[in-house]
């Protein structure tokens, strides 16, 4: 049985060898309320796809069948284990809260999760490795205190992560979350810097998408004035198309994304602030953590940037003047990045195709809000 009960003397997966590509996928860009995993080509699958868990364990709570497995492959440390299940959990991902007890007799609140994709496994040993040889700062990831690659022979990948107290991060931080966020990518981006790039970054058909967008406009019943703009706007876009897909597809391939940068992956091992506290109260002060590796991928940090940014595009009172690209890029330069004077030129080619995109997913997501939205962002542009 494959195992590490420390992340020291871990030997990591390969799964950076395997054709990781792309950052930022856009097809969550067309749901914003989506918890979904984006679908993959099919040569990606294989690095970001937790295994399927086998049938003769798969049968009612296979959590049961395979503790006295798991208790016994990280024992002693391991306490009594409760399985639970979130509402996006599907397939046979399983989910237990545990203790762990450390040598020196530490006790610690630990995740349990399995089966987990070899993407998301070897991003936790890298983070964990990079938190050891950087004590002073920050860690980036939960503390990982156990992984393999198989239970009692089976192709189940897990993890033993710490278990945050506080999060996901929520409008309780008084509009901090968002720099909280900003601080905690801007983090991964400099502990992956001297990760080699592996793979190509994901190809989208951005014509054919905008074909089935037309498509998706007229076969709606939108608001005839509604329609009318998106028809209008879209007859727009057919000439700057070209441009726009010519910029994005030779932007700089330069690192690793997040790919799934939201709220909702941000925790914190301190509390949101005290509705009632001093006007300077700052929990930016305290450092979040990140955490669902399973869609990190080469690009270049704009696919993170405009991803998080396009989810407040319905709800821009919330970020309270913020500008959460260009919040981004200036924690990219305080963490000693070179900033690319074209960023912003990709910032904005991603915002259009983003926005050009949206109703090629409205049977998806048929928000009007966000609908309208993307379309303002789309006038405003073409």
């Amino acid at each position: 049985m494959s195992q590490s009960h420390s992340s020291r003397s871990a030997n990591q997966s390969n799964a950076s060898g395997s054709s990781i590509s792309g950052a930022g996928d856009d097809s969550e860009t067309f749901n914003s309320a989506s918890d979904g995993n984006p679908p993959l080509p099919a040569e990606d699958k294989a690095a970001h796809t937790a295994a399927d868990v086998p049938p003769e364990l798969n049968s009612g709570h296979f959590g049961s069948l395979l503790e006295p497995v798991i208790t016994q492959a990280l024992s002693p440390n391991i306490d009594k284990i409760h399985w639970f299940r979130t509402d996006w959990q599907r397939g046979g991902a399983l989910t237990g809260f545990s203790k762990w007890t450390t040598d020196d007799n530490q006790v610690h609140d630990v995740i349990i999760k399995l089966p987990v994709p070899p993407c998301e496994r070897h991003w936790l040993v890298h983070l964990q490795n990079y938190a050891d040889q950087n004590p002073d700062q920050p860690s980036i990831a939960p503390r990982l205190f156990a992984h393999g690659e198989t239970l009692n022979g089976y192709d189940l990948a897990y993890v033993v992560l710490e278990r945050l107290p506080h999060g996901p991060l929520n409008h309780k931080w008084l509009g901090h979350e968002f720099d909280l966020l900003t601080d905690v990518a801007s983090r991964f981006y400099k502990a992956t810097t001297d990760h080699p790039l592996t793979g190509e970054p994901l190809h989208r058909d951005w014509s054919e998408i905008y074909t089935l967008a037309v498509k998706q406009v007229k076969n709606h019943s939108l608001p005839k004035d509604v329609e009318k703009r998106w028809a209008k706007a879209l007859k727009k876009t057919k000439k700057k198309l070209p441009k726009w897909i010519d910029i994005w597809d030779n932007r700089p391939i330069n690192g690793w994304n997040h790919g799934d940068l939201h709220l909702r992956n941000v925790l914190t091992r301190t509390p949101p602030p005290d509705q009632n506290a001093a006007p300077d109260t700052n929990p930016a002060d305290h450092a979040a953590v990140l955490i669902d590796f399973a869609e990190v991928r080469v690009g270049h940090w704009t696919e993170d940037a405009v991803y998080f940014e396009h989810l407040y595009w319905a709800a821009r009172d919330r970020l309270q003047g913020r500008k959460l690209c260009k919040m981004i890029a200036q924690a990219r330069k305080n963490a000693g990045f070179t900033l690319d004077p074209n960023w912003p030129l990709y910032a904005q080619t991603k915002r259009n195709l983003l926005a050009m995109s949206t109703p090629a997913m409205l049977q998806h997501d048929g928000d009007i809000h966000h609908l309208n939205a993307c379309l303002e962002v789309l006038e405003a542009n073409i």
